[in-house]
C-alpha cells in the first residue's frame, strides 16, 4: 500500500511521463511539478523513487545523481486510474449530500419562517 507521498510522486512521474515509454527527469523537475513542493527534497525523492521500484509500480532504466531515467509499469497505470474513479465516485457523493443538506436546511428555514409569521401575526 502506498503513502500519501509516493502516491503524490507516482502521480507527478504519470504527468511528467506524457505517454512515452522512459523519461528523463531530475529530481528539481519533478519539484517543480509536484504538488506539495514543502516536503520533498532530492533525497526523499531517491527513497520514493526506489521504493516504487521495489514494489514494481515503476522501472528505472538508469539512475544517476539526482536524475532518473524510468518508465511506469501497468501496475502503475491500473493503480492511478482506480484512485482517479475513487476521486470521481467521491465527488459524486459529496455533491449529493451537499445538495440533499442545502435543501433540507432551505425547507426547513422556510417552515420557522411560516410558523414564525403566523405567531406575530395572531
Amino acid at each position: 500500500m502506498l503513502d500519501k507521498k509516493s502516491i503524490s510522486l507516482l502521480k507527478t512521474l504519470n504527468k511528467l511521463a506524457d505517454g512515452s515509454t522512459y523519461k528523463v527527469v531530475t529530481s528539481e523537475e519533478i519539484i517543480a511539478v509536484i504538488a506539495n513542493k514543502s516536503q520533498y527534497d532530492a533525497d526523499s525523492i531517491r527513497q520514493i523513487i526506489e521504493f516504487l521500484e521495489k514494489q514494481e509500480y515503476i522501472n528505472i532504466k538508469f539512475s544517476e545523481e539526482n536524475t532518473y531515467c524510468y518508465s511506469l509499469l501497468p501496475k502503475a497505470r491500473i493503480y492511478l486510474e482506480q484512485e482517479g474513479s475513487k476521486s470521481q465516485k467521491n465527488k459524486k457523493k459529496n455533491a449529493f449530500l451537499t445538495y440533499l443538506y442545502v435543501g433540507l436546511s432551505a425547507f426547513v428555514g422556510s417552515l420557522l419562517a411560516i410558523i414564525m409569521f403566523f405567531y406575530v401575526l395572531i
